[in-house]
This record gives structure tokens, C-alpha cells and sequence, in this order.
């Protein structure tokens, strides 16, 4: 039986960590690959009971540095003394891949799997520092802001560059670089500069398990699942949309079910717009209960990898609504409107138009809902673990 190794800097944490678990559920019980995952910064204490009970988790140091030439080495010890075959690295590169692929011998096979949409990390960086400038209230960052827009073309061309060379790096010391769906496949192999017939860039969706059957009787409920964060989510603007909406709905709710860092100021504008029928739920760990009441689901995100809400949503019988910001987002929501409505980027007029005429329609959202339920099957754990089987029996030979 072969051994194949995930590695995460903290664990759990978001979707990418899902994936992981639910990736070593399926190898663990086909027989073919025993798992484990390498984990830096262990949170057992949030450790669902079924991931306590089945993963094995080799805890790493917490000194050295994650991104560390020490680390590197450390590692590439683990994988000899393991005899890892396969060495899957989600979300961030490993700045000395060559290194760990060099001092782990030559057996191990190494693959980068890419969670968000290529070149990602450019609108982060810009956004984070303009919302940073916006928000701290000093007249020095409010100058920054001002500077800072003027050569945000600049600053794009600056970024994209910076990361393609990580991109590029991290694609020669890899055996396979996955993505999210074939637009990204496409994307990549146009940075890396790979060509298409001897291409490492595979294209595999996440697994979603569907645990439940959907209740199909909704509530007259708006749904937001996700971070309160700013340069990815932006809740803002669901904010600013429901305000347009609010008024000619008044037995709507729109619930807003997750945590961050933008709480406080997301409260903060929501009392400013006036909005009456908002209500910030917290962080869930039965975000089940929430899907199973809610009609709509809402994505504002500037850049969503694969959005799994939106499966989630689908599977639950709640009809999801996002901005086309991504092939991700587009791949799952469709652009038939049978399983999901796609706005234009970003577009909060014609989203809360949209939005009101989805919340009016109940005979609408209901037939939608054989549609979006049926879609999520193709992104179950046996089809998803079926193209992980293929892929890796491309790589080892087997």
C-alpha cells in the first residue's frame, strides 16, 4: 500500500483543510494509499469527531519557520523515514520545494494543489492595502490610499509578475500542478508557460460530501456562509444590495453566518445603511441548520477559487446567487439559470434586481431546486477520489 502525505501550515481551518479530510476518508477506505497529513499549527481542539477518530496528523515543530530552508530539510527527513510515495502541497507553494524533492531522495512524487483562482494572491495584495488606508482613520493612511490608487495598474502589473515566478518555480519542482477546472487548467499553463500536449496541469473539481437529505420548504431567509474578511468576500457589498431590497420585503431576513475580521465594521455599516432585518449569526458548526431554513444563498466575492457554498447552497435546495467573478463560480452556479444565478461583475444594481425578483418568485426557487440537486453529484466523493485515483496511477505507474 502506498503512502501519500497532505501538509498544511494550520489544521483545520477553511475549505482547503475540508478537501484534505475528506481526499484521506476516501484513500483510507479504498485500500490502495493509507494517509496522513503533516501539520504545523494543530488545532485538535476544533477537530470534527470523525476526523479525531480516522486521520493520522504528524505534528510538525512549531519552530522553524513554515517557509524555511530548516523546515524544508525537516521535512524531506519525514518523507524518507516515512517512505512517503506522494506528497500532496494545497493552497500556498512551499518556497524550497527543490529542496525537500532533492533531500527526500528521488522515490516521492510531488504535487501542488492549487485551492483558489490563478493569480489570486494580485487582488488580495491590492485590496488589502487599499482597504487598510481607507480604514485606519489617520489622514497619513488616507494619503497612502490616495497614492496608492493612482498607480494600482502599476501595482497589478508589479504583483502579477512576482507571482508568476512563484508559479513558475513551483511548476518545474512539481510532478502535478491541480486546479480548480479546466478555465484555470488554461490559465496556468499560459503563466508557467507550459504547453498544452506535455502539460503537469490537471484539472480536478473538490469533493463535496452530501450528508442529509435537502427540506425543501424554505423560509423567507437570505443566506451568507463565509468569512467576514474584506479583499475576497466582500460582505460590503451584500450589505449595499440588501439595502436596495430591504424596504419592499418586510417579512425578509437576510442572516449572515460566519466570523472575521470585518465583523465590527460590517455592523457598523449595516446600522449605517439604516438596515433593520440583518442578523450577524456568528460563526456555525452546524451551518446545516442555516441551509436547511434559507431560500437564497448570496456570494459579493471579488475571487473565489470553487466557492463550496455554492454547492453546499445547491445540495440544500437553496438557490444560489454570486457574482461570475471566477470559472469556478461560474462552473458551479451554470449559466442556464436552471441551477443558479450568475451576475455580471460587480454589478449591485442588477444584482438587487436579480435578488428581488428570485425573492418574489417561490414558485420559481422551487422549480430550480431538482436541478441544483441533482447537479451536486458531480462533484461527490466517489467521482472526485475516482480522478484522484486516475491521476495519481498516471504518476506512480501504477
Amino acid at each position: 500500500m502506498k503512502k501519500i502525505a497532505f501538509i498544511h501550515e494550520n489544521y483545520p481551518l477553511g475549505g482547503a483543510e475540508k478537501v484534505t479530510s475528506d481526499l484521506c476518508a476516501y484513500f483510507a477506505g479504498g485500500g490502495k494509499y493509507k494517509p496522513c497529513i503533516f501539520v504545523k499549527n494543530f488545532h485538535k481542539e476544533i477537530l470534527s469527531d470523525r476526523d479525531r477518530a480516522s486521520l493520522e496528523i504528524i505534528e510538525l515543530p512549531r519552530e522553524p519557520q513554515f517557509q524555511s530552508m530548516a523546515m524544508a530539510s525537516l521535512i524531506a527527513g519525514l518523507i524518507r523515514e516515512m517512505s512517503i510515495d506522494v506528497m500532496v502541497i494545497p493552497v500556498h507553494p512551499m518556497k524550497y520545494l527543490d529542496i525537500i524533492r532533492r533531500e527526500s531522495g528521488n522515490s516521492c512524487k510531488f504535487i501542488f494543489h492549487h485551492h483558489s483562482c490563478p493569480l489570486w494572491e494580485v487582488e488580495n495584495r491590492i485590496s488589502v492595502k487599499l482597504h487598510a488606508a481607507r480604514t485606519s482613520g489617520s489622514w497619513l493612511k488616507t494619503l497612502e490610499c490616495y497614492l496608492l490608487s493612482i498607480p494600482k495598474e502599476r501595482l497589478f502589473k508589479s504583483y502579477t509578475r512576482r507571482f508568476s515566478r512563484i508559479y513558475r518555480r513551483t511548476y518545474a519542482a512539481a510532478d502535478r500542478y491541480l486546479v480548480l477546472c479546466e478555465e484555470y487548467r488554461g490559465q496556468i499553463e499560459r503563466i508557467v508557460k507550459a504547453s498544452p500536449a506535455d502539460s503537469k496541469v490537471r484539472a480536478l473539481t473538490n469533493p463535496y460530501i452530501n450528508r442529509s437529505a435537502p427540506e425543501l420548504h424554505k423560509r423567507k431567509e437570505v443566506l451568507y456562509v463565509g468569512r467576514l474578511s474584506y479583499a475576497d468576500k466582500r460582505v460590503d457589498r451584500l450589505l449595499r444590495i440588501w439595502s436596495l431590497v430591504e424596504a419592499n420585503f418586510p417579512d425578509w431576513e437576510l442572516k449572515v453566518v460566519g466570523d472575521g475580521r470585518e465583523r465590527r465594521n460590517l455592523e457598523k455599516e449595516a446600522a449605517g445603511l439604516g438596515l433593520h432585518r440583518v442578523r450577524f449569526c456568528g460563526h456555525s458548526t452546524r451551518v446545516e441548520e442555516h441551509y436547511a431554513t434559507a431560500a437564497i444563498l448570496c456570494l459579493t466575492s471579488s475571487f473565489e477559487g470553487w466557492g463550496l457554498v455554492l454547492v453546499e447552497a445547491q445540495a440544500a435546495g437553496v438557490v444560489p446567487i454570486a457574482f461570475a467573478c471566477s470559472g469556478g463560480v461560474r462552473r458551479i452556479v451554470g449559466s442556464d439559470r436552471s441551477t443558479g444565478i450568475l451576475i455580471e461583475p460587480f454589478d449591485e444594481k442588477g444584482y438587487a434586481e436579480e435578488l428581488a425578483a428570485l425573492m418574489r418568485d417561490e414558485g420559481l426557487r422551487s422549480a430550480m431546486q431538482p436541478a441544483m440537486i441533482a447537479k451536486t453529484s458531480e462533484y461527490s466523493l466517489e467521482n472526485t477520489g475516482r480522478m484522484w485515483d486516475r491521476m495519481l496511477g498516471e504518476l506512480t505507474g501504477e
